[in-house]
């Protein structure tokens, strides 16, 4: 089986463990033919769960270059962040993928409104409106070549409705429109499971009623995200959980970033 991922963060985020050359060790221990580097980046200086700008320039690229150096001929490797959008930070994005090989959105909080919101935190309709909004914005710069955990605005919704499936509808057609790649994402599966709507178990991500609605988008790109925050992670249960949800979906995900093969 080909095995990739592009989804890795490093201890530079402060709540991971391990840095480039950790990750990309391991996985050509384990047979991988690529891996991404993607940790969270940059954006507002008063977060202190990501690395600074100076970090980004002068410790995180050149730690990715130093694991080319390495292992460059036994795997191929790229650059990456996940991040945020914020209408106000154009030229950032547009910086960091002149620097980097992709940036994935990863949309953590809801900035519209008097205050910014946490995503983990309760969320209203309307909140999930301002979700969908800002993400579907984000998708429209082309600045983001994959979205990381798009369901998880249902984080501390264990419901199922209309209003969540017509947002759900909203994502998935907005990646459609601009080559957006969603991503199915591992770490929710090492997640406590939580009650669905129907008092069953479910992972608190990924949501199967949220991909039950990407399945009747056959246009629509997926991906497997491992979203690893330790080396110990890569391709784990949690991997092999994620790859047997998509088969049950009838999903096809891709192999490989940067050329559509499923």
């Amino acid at each position: 089986m080909i095995k990739t991922n592009y989804h890795t963060h490093t201890k530079l985020c402060n709540h991971a463990e391990g840095m480039p050359i950790d990750y990309v060790a391991r996985a050509v221990e384990l047979g991988y033919r690529e891996i991404g580097i993607s940790d969270h980046g940059p954006l507002l200086k008063e977060w202190h769960y990501r690395m600074t700008i100076e970090e980004f320039y002068k410790i995180y690229l050149p730690e990715i270059e130093k694991a080319k150096k390495k292992y460059g001929d036994k795997i191929k490797i790229y650059r990456g962040l996940e991040i945020e959008y914020h209408p106000d930070f154009h030229e950032c994005y547009e910086r960091w993928n002149k620097d980097l090989d992709y940036l994935i959105l990863g949309q953590h909080v809801i900035f519209t409104g008097p205050f910014i919101r946490d995503i983990y935190h309760d969320l209203n309709d309307e909140d999930i409106a301002s979700y969908c909004d800002e993400v579907i914005a984000a998708m429209r710069t082309g600045y983001f070549k994959i979205f990381a955990h798009p369901d998880i605005y249902l984080f501390r919704r264990p419901d199922w409705n209309p209003f969540l499936e017509a947002a759900a509808r909203a994502i998935v057609e907005a990646a459609v429109e601009n080559d957006v790649i969603l991503e199915i994402n591992a770490n929710g599966i090492r997640r406590k499971r939580i009650l669905n709507q129907d008092g069953k178990p479910a992972y608190i991500y990924p949501r199967y009623e949220f991909w039950r609605v990407v399945s009747e988008y056959p246009e629509a790109k997926i991906i497997i995200g491992e979203d690893n925050h330790s080396p110990k992670y890569i391709d784990d249960v949690a991997c092999h959980k994620a790859k047997s949800f998509v088969s049950g979906l009838g999903l096809k995900p891709l192999i490989y970033l940067f050329r559509d093969e499923t």
